[in-house]
């Protein structure tokens, strides 16, 4: 029962020696993760992990093997590289999950977008995006099966900052210039969800955090709704009243 993945492959080893020691998932999962560590993953072996754990397919685990390539791939970005081995265990992981095109998209949309921020940032902090900057970005795209548009989405905002301090559209690698409206969610209005406003309210600790004023307190989107700031936990913040009011539509 011979492994797909390489069986020198000392990155892939790490990593997930790695993802081992400081994450703790299932029993199913972290045997799952044992496997590509000892460099024994194969589809007979996965299968026999399911039916260990009376577990009828891939797809009723899918949501948490999304999750154990989130924590692969964060690791890979680490030194803001990919390699070309790096992009080859990607595929050949997700294929041994059957993960198909848009699963990333459709159920893990906060966490990818929060990675792929992190990148941007880095990205256009300069406001120009040179040749291997641009393939990195491609090596992005393709680590989440992203479309052109749903890849877009996601670098939107990173853009409208750029181009608001002076940057020209030719040196930002893209074609597109940001909308002004919401770009995250199926519709534009700036609605924001019970969900998302616990969120909130627990991660500030119920105070505005610009005074730490607990009276008349809102909910403040930090890259304003009008610049494409969207209605997600990473974009809201607790202000109060006059702070909110002194912020106005600034970028924060």
């Amino acid at each position: 029962m011979g492994t797909i993945l390489s069986k020198d492959d000392l990155e892939l080893h790490e990593a997930f020696e790695v993802i081992l020691s400081i994450r703790s998932f299932s029993n199913y999962i972290n045997e799952i993760a044992e496997l590509i560590y000892n460099n024994a993953l194969s589809r007979p072996h996965l299968e026999e992990v399911l039916r260990t754990h009376k577990i009828e397919n891939l797809e009723d685990i899918k949501e948490e093997l999304l999750d154990l390539l989130l924590v692969y791939i964060n690791l890979t970005l680490n030194n803001h590289i990919i390699t070309e081995n790096e992009k080859r265990n990607v595929k050949l992981l997700k294929m041994l999950f059957k993960i198909k095109e848009g699963d990333f998209y459709e159920y893990r949309y906060d966490e990818i977008e929060e990675i792929l921020h992190r990148q941007f940032e880095r990205l256009y902090l300069d406001n120009n995006i040179d040749k291997e900057e641009a393939i990195h970005k491609v090596g992005l795209q393709e680590f989440f099966d992203l479309g052109y548009d749903q890849f877009e989405e996601f670098k939107e905002n990173e853009i409208q900052r750029a181009l608001e301090q002076g940057a020209l559209i030719t040196d930002l690698d893209t074609t597109k210039y940001p909308k002004t409206t919401k770009v995250n969610s199926g519709n534009s209005n700036r609605h924001i969800s019970q969900e998302v406003k616990d969120l909130v309210w627990n991660r500030d600790g119920g105070q505005c955090i610009a005074c730490s004023n607990n009276e008349n307190l809102e909910f403040d989107h930090i890259i304003p709704f009008s610049k494409g700031g969207s209605n997600t936990y990473r974009n809201i913040q607790l202000l109060c009243e006059p702070c909110n009011r002194q912020k106005a539509n600034k970028i924060g």
